[in-house]
């Protein structure tokens, strides 16, 4: 890796992202600002901002210029139990969307009703009751238009 000239400064640091978020940083300069954003005493809002971004406010002083990285194995399991849990959520969906089908529950005055039956008769009920309300008050709105066009003339 070609080494980058160190950042002596909180306005060359700050350039330096500015730079990094507009893509025209080099792999170098990459390295050596998230290098010097993991140990850098200075605080701006640009500053906050990368290290929050590029995860570094976790990181400590004592992993100066190493990367943690994990091996193949740890990966593999990573990946296996990712999958595994997807699955199972999946599955857990297509369970409980299979099951939950065929049900129908309504609250009547504080009781329960599961009868599939009854509880579409009370959804048919309700509709029709919005059903007269919106007729009654289509009537009265025609009759408040007219009443309203006869004050006019």
């Amino acid at each position: 890796m070609k080494e980058f000239k160190p950042i002596n400064s909180q306005q060359e640091l700050e350039r330096l992202i500015e730079r990094y978020f507009d893509g025209m940083t080099t792999v170098e300069e990459e390295d050596a600002m998230r290098l010097k954003l993991a140990h850098c005493p200075w605080s701006s809002q640009a500053i906050d901002d990368a290290k929050a971004v590029m995860g570094y406010f976790a990181v400590h002083s004592c992993q100066q210029g190493r990367h943690a990285t994990r091996g193949m194995g740890q990966r593999s399991i990573g990946i296996a139990a990712s999958v595994a849990i997807i699955l199972a959520i999946g599955g857990f969906a297509i369970w409980h969307q299979q099951q939950a089908s065929d049900i129908c529950i309504a609250y009547v005055n504080g009781e329960v009703v599961r009868d599939n039956d009854k509880v579409m008769t009370l959804v048919n009920q309700d509709l029709n009751r919005m059903d007269n309300a919106t007729n009654a008050m289509a009537e009265q709105l025609s009759s408040l238009g007219e009443a309203l066009e006869l004050d006019n003339e």
